[in-house]
C-alpha cells in the first residue's frame, strides 16, 4: 500500500507524518479546509465564534475540531471556559504515493 504523507510547515520549520486514507480524506473535506483556513486567517477567540464565521452549527464545529485536535492539525488555548482554537502552521501538504 502506498504511504499518504502530511506536512505542516510554517516559520519554525516542517512537520511531517504519514497518514490513513481515512486521516487523510479528513483533511480534504472543503468544511475541514474552511475551518483551517478561517482559524488561522480570523484568529477567533472561541469555538463558538468559529462556528459563527463559518455560519455553522456550533456543536458540529465543536465536534470537528475536537477531531482534528486529535489529528494534530488544531490546538486549543483555554481562556476560562472558552476554549480558543489556534492553527500554528501556514500550509498543508499531502503526498500521495502511486
Amino acid at each position: 500500500m502506498s504511504e499518504i504523507t502530511l506536512r505542516l510547515s510554517s516559520p519554525d520549520g516542517t512537520e511531517t507524518r504519514t497518514l490513513s486514507s481515512e486521516e487523510a480524506s479528513l483533511i480534504c473535506r472543503p468544511t475541514t479546509i474552511e475551518l483551517l483556513r478561517t482559524i488561522a486567517r480570523e484568529e477567533p477567540s472561541s469555538i463558538r465564534e468559529t462556528a459563527r464565521l463559518v455560519d455553522r452549527d456550533v456543536r458540529q464545529v465543536h465536534d470537528n475540531l475536537w477531531t482534528l485536535g486529535g489529528e494534530g492539525l488544531v490546538e486549543f488555548e483555554r481562556d476560562g471556559r472558552a476554549h480558543r482554537p489556534v492553527v500554528d502552521y501556514d500550509e498543508i501538504e499531502l503526498e500521495i504515493g502511486l
